[in-house]
């Protein structure tokens, strides 16, 4: 029977794509539909907030103390400092990119590179439900810095990371290449060697 309705998108056809489609569903019915409640900011007690990528993305600055990025810089040597201090999990703004310029506070998405990338924002969001997902933990949960970076390294390998957490973003090749240095670096930082 032929389908006339041209409305209907043929199945992925390569692994990649189906794996991009079924972790954006997994995570979507998982954790249900992304409603900005509120904007992120360090809570008072200590507690960086941090979006389930930017986990990731923070990686290379746990690790040497260094970034050029002007608001992942100062979130990392703050985790850096305090591996013991809590980071809560979120999908969407965390302390990373509220006071990013590339921020749009009225669209609540991120607008560098959007005239060349449209999709990165939805990527993003795919990717913080995916990060948190795969950690088996939910949006809003707490966890110290260096315990949360060991879960990471436990769960998260070279190839969850590109198949799984990572999958939509059009990053992820040139990052899945030194994700094992980095996680390594990472954990021992801030466990002090012991892992």
């Amino acid at each position: 029977m032929k389908n006339t309705d041209e409305s209907f998108q043929r199945p992925s056809t390569t692994r990649r794509e189906f794996l991009r489609t079924t972790s954006t569903l997994a995570a979507a019915a998982a954790l249900g539909p992304f409603v900005p409640c509120c904007v992120a900011s360090a809570a008072e007690d200590g507690t960086i907030i941090i979006r389930g990528h930017h986990l990731f993305d923070m990686l290379d600055a746990l690790g040497t103390g260094k970034s050029s990025h002007k608001t992942l810089g100062p979130v990392a040597q703050k985790v850096r400092a305090n591996p013991k201090g809590p980071i809560k999990v979120v999908i969407g703004v965390d302390d990373i990119c509220a006071p990013c310029e590339w921020w749009d506070r009225a669209k609540e998405h991120c607008k560098k590179s959007l005239t060349t990338h449209p999709q990165d924002n939805e990527n993003s969001l795919t990717s913080d439900k995916n990060a948190i997902r795969v950690l088996g933990m939910k949006p809003g949960d707490t966890m110290n810095a260096d315990d949360l970076y060991r879960l990471i390294k436990m769960r998260v390998t070279k190839k969850v990371f590109a198949e799984e957490v990572c999958v939509a973003c059009r990053l992820v090749n040139k990052c899945k290449e030194t994700y094992d240095p980095k996680i390594e670096a990472a954990v021992k930082v801030l466990t002090g060697s012991r892992s």
